[in-house]
């Protein structure tokens, strides 16, 4: 096999693996950089009113123009590192929404990744029992000062 041969297979591997890869090379502004990918969020559930702080986990995450939950964008976003970004979950009605990161080199969302709820918590009996035994405890310990 002629060197030519070989330089062109090894070519077509390399063009095969960068079209098939999960998160593939782009040129942006004559800079190769790779598109983010999203694993994980946490929490997966928020209120209406917005506000809660997630912490998105992925790859690629230097230079993340943007967070967004169900299209929305998050009112601020810090970028921790490479791997891990803190956005604040934006106001919005009751759904499953995908949670989105964005670069110059590309996009990734996490489908169904954050629930919005409108639920107000509930306090179970027992917790109320305990709680009002708590505030009598601190009064009681108030009055003796």
């Amino acid at each position: 096999m002629s060197q030519g041969a070989r330089t062109s297979k090894s070519a077509i591997v390399l063009a095969a693996l960068a079209i098939f890869s999960f998160a593939t090379p782009v040129i942006h502004a004559g800079v190769v950089c790779t598109a983010p990918t999203v694993v994980s969020v946490s929490p997966t559930t928020g209120p209406t009113s917005g506000g809660t702080i997630v912490t998105i986990t992925g790859t690629n995450f230097t230079g993340a123009t943007g967070v967004q939950f169900g299209g929305t964008n998050s009112p601020s976003f810090t970028v921790v590192n490479s791997t891990t970004i803190s956005a604040v979950s934006p106001a919005q009605s009751a759904a499953t929404e995908s949670v989105s990161v964005v670069t110059l080199c590309g996009t990734a969302t996490l489908p169904n990744a954050f629930t919005v709820s409108s639920t107000v918590p509930t306090l179970s009996p027992s917790t109320l029992a305990a709680l009002a035994a708590l505030l009598a405890l601190i009064g009681f310990v108030a009055l003796k000062r």
